[in-house]
């Protein structure tokens, strides 16, 4: 059984002159006070479907708080290192760090150190200071309109040095929400499927957006599979073979538990998790007057009896509820070939979606349910594809093209990335992310084959 995931959209930009108010909050893994708002800045980012203009950003290196200790310092590093990674990833900033900015001799007076930052080209900085509080690490980050001199907003964010890496992610995430109005993608997850620790197993792992601090959550040195998140991030539904025969099962992160959903003598595969985070969709098989086909059931993640959804001649698989729970969408070849369909919850108001290619799979909606992603194979017939189609326009497009097979997509939570698995002729399958419109790509995995990525959700 296959399942895909959903596109991506790189945040293109353009500038344009509008009065901007500071916003200051708390936020972030324990976020503290932050300082008073002042005069409202002229600079704003505008999304633009087609723009590609990015802020020039100064970053320099903050200042060490005398008689840090070692490990401080060293995730001092690690934090600086991260939030400008996660800026530049962005495609909202070009990030000009300290291996320029080095050079700057700083005079103390703040309208004469912003004006430097200015000479070299940039139009934002972020200046940030660290402090030291007992076994707590504190960040506070200030941002400034060079063209004004204003200060534009400000964040203050405390931790242990083990959440250095969080701190950072947050503190990005509210430059973002800041410049674009919408929420960033530090802060969220990818779960995927890897071989690599051997004993002929497949785990599911997490992982950061990034790539970075992957870690394996199920143990049960059999087959597990197809994780998909519950949208407030408590956990996740996955395929499993551990007790010998498919199976659907819930992993708690918060408690490490693995419970049955679906353990009966008829197997079950596709899981998908509804947005009520109660509702478990799954395909099995079902025979029927003599005949066997593949068909969609709903149940509660507590358990209960199945309810059958869909009823044909045909494979119906891979069922993905809609971002508000109204829809479903599945890969059926009841007209002949694996094509992507929609219907309601209840199994009503079919229609088909995909025309494009002889065999389409695994979709996954767009935040904002418009679209769809899903893998379409290649004329050839020996790879796969990543496509989007749009449900109100009923335009599609590739995303992939060229050597390789590129399967199961899913979207970013801000429908801006795509997260989606590839292989290349004679190597090892691994995790890509890639922007929306198909122009930027970044591996994010290497060790082991790894497979089925599923983006999370914002964890509120």
């Amino acid at each position: 059984m296959r399942f895909p995931t959903l596109p991506i959209m790189v945040l293109a930009a353009a500038l344009c002159l509008v009065a901007v108010a500071p916003a200051l909050a708390q936020t972030g893994p324990e976020a503290v006070a932050a300082a008073p708002a002042r005069s409202p800045s002229d600079l704003q980012l505008v999304l633009e479907p087609d723009a590609a203009v990015r802020l020039n950003l100064a970053v320099p290196r903050a200042g060490r708080p005398p008689g840090a200790r070692p490990e401080f310092l060293d995730a001092m590093d690690e934090l600086e290192q991260t939030l400008r990674e996660d800026l530049a990833f962005t495609q909202l900033f070009d990030v000009q760090g300290p291996e320029v900015l080095s050079a700057i001799r700083l005079s103390g007076d703040r309208s004469e150190d912003l004006e430097q930052y200015r000479a070299y080209g940039n139009e934002v900085a972020l200046l940030t200071e660290f402090k030291v509080n007992a076994q707590e690490l504190i960040l506070e980050g200030r941002v400034y309109d060079l063209a004004s001199g204003q200060f534009i907003l400000g964040k203050r964010f405390s931790g242990g040095i083990d959440l250095a890496r969080r701190i950072a992610h947050a503190l990005s995430d509210e430059i973002v929400l800041y410049f674009t109005g919408r929420r960033g993608i530090a802060m969220t997850s990818i779960a995927f499927v890897s071989d690599r620790e051997g004993h002929a197993s497949k785990e599911i792992f997490l992982m950061d957006y990034d790539g970075h601090a992957q870690r394996r959550i199920t143990g049960h040195i059999s087959t597990s599979l197809s994780p998909v998140w519950a949208v407030d991030g408590s956990g996740l539904a996955y395929l499993s073979y551990f007790q010998g025969r498919p199976g659907v099962y819930w992993a708690d992160l918060t408690t490490g538990r693995k419970t049955p959903i679906v353990f009966e003598e008829q197997p079950a595969y596709s899981p998908s998790v509804c947005p009520d985070g109660e509702t478990v969709l799954f395909s099995r098989p079902v025979r029927r007057s003599g005949k066997s086909s593949t068909e969609i059931f709903s149940i509660e993640r507590g358990g209960g009896t199945p309810r059958q959804i869909t009823r044909s001649s045909g494979e119906d698989t891979n069922p993905e509820c809609s971002p508000d729970g109204s829809r479903v969408a599945f890969t059926s070849s009841r007209s002949g070939t694996p094509q992507i369909y929609v219907m309601d919850l209840d199994g009503s108001d079919l229609q088909r979606v995909t025309y494009k290619g002889r065999y389409n799979e695994g979709a996954s909606w767009h935040p904002d349910g418009s679209k769809l992603v899903y893998a379409r194979r290649t004329e050839r017939g020996d790879r796969f594809d990543i496509a989007v189609v749009d449900l109100v326009t009923e335009q599609d497009q590739l995303l992939t093209t060229g050597p390789g097979s590129h399967e199961y997509p899913t979207f970013s939570p801000n429908g801006e990335w795509v997260v989606y698995e590839s292989r290349q002729r004679g190597r090892d399958r691994q995790i890509y992310i890639m922007s929306r419109d198909g122009r930027y790509t970044r591996q994010v995995t290497t060790r082991g084959n790894n497979y089925s990525p599923s983006w999370s959700g914002y964890f509120d």
